[in-house]
């Protein structure tokens, strides 16, 4: 009897000794835990996790991430949510991450261009009249300009803009908001605004103008409020040809120049001005998580490329001499995606080599993901690539 109370005594203790033990080494994995992600969050990759739960059933599967469409020269690509959107000669068509098509929107468009903004996907026709607006669901509007359109944009939320000609006019602006509603336009019988831009929640519009001041070439960028009837803000961007336009946030747009890339707020002031290291850019890329990609080169012709990354204030990250062709650049989240005639390299944005593959097949275009995945594309054939 005496050592069954002795045994029921101590029962308790050794339960209370074992629990003390597993706390204490949960608390010391918490602290090597925190402090792992201190000292090492730069090499830790959080996207190849994400990467292994989401493809883990399907890596060994040889028909996934395959994509087939007609091939054609005019066809443009672009990542919308985890799938591909093409837009062609025959309209806009939306493939799933397994390759299966999900729908199509049917319109001839002779000169295609396409934007992707998250789960959103704009395909227009320059010079043409139609524009097809869809999200990752299907098919959401489609409309036709009165006169030829010269550009557009997209923001993630849905909203869109574009410029086109007009009778009577030198340019017309037009936006929708996100419930694909005419929200406004703005009719310029002074200046040409061939180039637009619109804020993430469609309350901003930004446009590039041309003009002159004392006999010399001059661009400007002007801002407009949706919900007013007057230009905010006009700035000039001097003696420069503008190649594109977009928001970084509701009031800040970076302009992509012949010579030089330039950060104006709506108040008129310039945050920033980046001057090319080379005299000619060959590409650019806008979408990156707080970066922008230049391909630059010395001459005209030839591949003494290199490759820059820019921030959001005009600073230098990083810059890389590449001297070999670059046929393509897609930029995502942190990554950048080089597609050379023997690889495929994805750099961050401080120009670290992530991944690198030389199985790139016949690929001669490349789509960057934010999660650090890819796609390949060339020969009527998209192909994703898993680092």
């Amino acid at each position: 009897m005496w050592n069954k109370l002795v045994d029921a005594q101590e029962h308790p203790k050794k339960k209370n000794l074992v629990r003390r033990i597993v706390v204490f080494v949960v608390i010391v994995a918490a602290v090597c835990s925190a402090v792992g992600l201190i000292l090492f969050q730069e090499s830790l990759n959080f996207d190849a996790l994400r990467r292994w739960f989401k493809y883990f059933n399907i890596r060994d599967d040889g028909d996934y991430g395959i994509y087939s469409f007609d091939s054609h020269n005019s066809n443009r690509y672009g990542a919308a949510g985890s799938g591909l959107a093409v837009a062609s000669v025959g309209g806009l068509i939306y493939y799933q991450d397994n390759g299966a098509e999900r729908f199509s929107m049917q319109s001839q468009l002779e000169l295609p261009q396409l934007i992707t903004r998250g789960k959103y996907m704009l395909a227009y026709d320059v010079g043409g009249t139609k524009l097809l607006l869809a999200n990752t669901s299907g098919s959401l509007l489609e409309l036709s300009s009165d006169k030829a359109v010269l550009d557009a944009d997209l923001s993630s939320s849905g909203a869109f803009c574009y410029s086109s000609s007009s009778s009577g006019y030198k340019s017309v602006l037009t936006v929708y908001n996100s419930r694909q509603e005419l929200a406004y336009r703005w009719l310029s019988s002074t200046t040409y605004l061939p180039v637009c831009a619109i804020s993430e929640k469609g309350t901003m519009l930004a446009a590039v103008g041309l003009g002159a001041t004392g006999g010399a070439y001059e661009s400007s960028v002007s801002f407009f409020r949706t919900d007013a009837n007057e230009i905010q803000n006009t700035v000039s961007l001097g003696n420069e040809l503008i190649y594109d336009l977009d928001f970084l946030n509701n009031d800040t747009v970076i302009a992509v120049g012949e010579h030089t890339v330039q950060i104006v707020k709506s108040d008129g002031t310039v945050v920033g001005q980046y001057a090319y290291e080379e005299p000619y850019l060959k590409t650019y890329r806008l979408e990156g998580d707080g970066f922008l990609a230049l391909v630059v080169n010395m001459y005209k012709a030839g591949n003494r490329n290199s490759l820059i990354t820019v921030d959001d204030s005009g600073e230098e990250i990083a810059s890389l001499y590449l001297g070999k062709e670059v046929l393509d650049i897609s930029a995502s989240g942190n990554y950048l995606a080089v597609l050379t005639p023997d690889a495929l390299t994805i750099y961050t944005s401080s120009l670290h080599v992530y991944a690198e593959t030389v199985d790139i097949g016949s690929a001669t275009s490349v789509l960057m993901r934010e999660d650090g995945s890819a796609v390949l594309i060339g020969g009527g054939a998209g192909k994703l690539y898993l680092p």
